[in-house]
């Protein structure tokens, strides 16, 4: 079962993913969809920005230990969504000022040549990071579900304990239950034996007793 800052980790992932692979298609855009595209970005990264609020506030609560490492992970995530409003920026300047690039290129053959193949080599190296993150969230999901089968493993071996002692607990009191009755057997039959032993001993008592009168009786006689 995943953690709390595993699962804003694995959404982390998916979004700059998402926003890295829609700002790489932007530059290819043109009129309202590209305007559309920008948008949705924007949406994205206020969704990222609000997801590392949580994760900072996730990260206070933990053990000095755990806190450092997510701390330093934090930082890492925050400076790299900054490239990316960066890289977004970039992208709104183009949209912004695509009637004078396109004169400017129209009128420079090599100056568009040029571009075009530095897009292309942002594009190129755009769609690798997306697919590094890609690669990491894919991973992040599989190390989970190990996770998670590790936990449920040892849930059902805690289970069959607990079952065990269960039986255990309930064969001691069976056998407390015989040890009580045996000792009742025993009780009875000890005081049977008592009132026994008196009674024999009252009857001697009685028997010498009326021996000793009649001898007594006899030797007056």
């Amino acid at each position: 079962m995943a953690t709390l800052m595993q699962t804003y980790e694995q959404q982390y992932s998916n979004l700059t993913a998402e926003i890295t692979s829609k700002i790489g298609q932007i530059p290819n855009l043109s009129g309202s969809e590209k305007h559309t595209s920008i948008g949705h970005v924007d949406r994205l990264m206020e969704e990222t920005r609000e997801l590392l609020e949580q994760m900072d506030l996730e990260a206070r609560e933990m053990a000095p230990s755990q806190r450092h490492k997510y701390s330093t992970r934090l930082s890492s995530y925050k400076t790299e969504l900054t490239k990316l409003e960066k890289d977004l920026r970039r992208s709104r300047i183009s949209f912004g000022n695509q009637v004078v690039a396109r004169e400017e290129l129209l009128g420079d053959e090599s100056a568009q040549s040029e571009d075009q193949r530095q897009r292309l080599l942002d594009n190129s190296d755009t769609l690798e990071r997306s697919g590094k993150r890609l690669d990491h969230g894919y991973k992040t999901v599989l190390e989970t579900e190990e996770l998670g089968a590790a936990m449920l493993a040892d849930l059902h071996g805690q289970r069959e304990q607990v079952q065990k002692s269960r039986e255990r607990l309930r064969e001691t009191n069976e056998m407390l239950g015989k040890s009580s009755r045996v000792l009742s057997g025993m009780m009875r039959r000890i005081i049977q034996n008592r009132v026994l032993l008196v009674s024999l001993s009252i009857a001697l008592v009685i028997i010498v007793g009326v021996a000793i009168y009649f001898a007594t009786k006899k030797s007056n006689s």
